[in-house]
């Protein structure tokens, strides 16, 4: 976490100074030699210059008008921006697609986006699995209790062995995969126990509505 921390600190430095570029190549700050510049009548002191569109200024045969141009510091700025970006999507293991900062036109097919969300499934994998025996533990009680009960359609004796599944945490291809599914398990290249692992959420949600419409039949 310190790293990420540090680059989170180094974002908003660069923040705050890419702001104070911009401020500086938008109004940028002019130099002027020779010019007639206005007098204040009543002290006799040159009248503060300020840039606006369309103001005229009169120079001498000598005169010379000076900008600081900071637009090359700005533009540094923001490609630090990206750095850092790609700096805390490497450290944190959200990977810049997990970050939504990925180009998604770099990227040649589904397959390289895959693998370059491999960090952030493994980050996710490794976060569920510090609970996992504590959820088993927690569908255990959940069964004993409704047992202590007596629910009503709840079987007595030892309690059945659960565990949690999860559903994937990247958007998907839904209806792809529940008919690939579908047709693995049908033609019996895939198990039913397999089947509800690649999909759950959808493919229980066909059986059941297959279930009710033959009830409904």
């Amino acid at each position: 976490m310190a790293t990420v921390l540090q680059a989170l600190d180094e974002l908003s430095a660069t923040d705050t100074d890419g702001s104070g570029a911009s401020a500086t190549t938008g109004s940028p700050i002019i130099g002027l030699a020779g010019a007639r510049l206005p007098i204040d009548r009543a002290t006799g002191q040159p009248l503060p210059v300020k840039v606006r569109a369309g103001t005229v200024w009169q120079l001498t045969d000598n005169g010379r008008m000076d900008v600081l141009d900071t637009s090359a510091q700005l533009a540094e700025l923001r490609a630090r921006v990206d750095h850092i970006l790609d700096r805390i999507a490497a450290n944190s293991r959200l990977t810049a697609a997990g970050l939504g900062t990925l180009d998604p036109t770099a990227l040649p097919s589904g397959y390289a986006l895959q693998l370059a969300l491999g960090p952030l499934d493994s980050l996710v994998a490794a976060m569920r699995l510090a609970r996992t025996h504590k959820y088993v533990v927690l569908l255990r009680m959940v069964q004993r209790l409704h047992q202590a009960g007596q629910a009503e359609g709840w079987p007595a004796g030892e309690s059945f062995p659960a565990r949690l599944m999860w559903g994937p945490h990247t958007p998907t291809d839904r209806a792809a995969v529940l008919d690939e599914v579908i047709k693995a398990v049908g033609a019996g290249v895939l198990s039913v126990e397999t089947g509800i692992r690649t999909e759950p959420s959808k493919l229980l949600h066909s059986r059941g509505r297959n279930r009710r419409q033959r009830r409904c039949a």
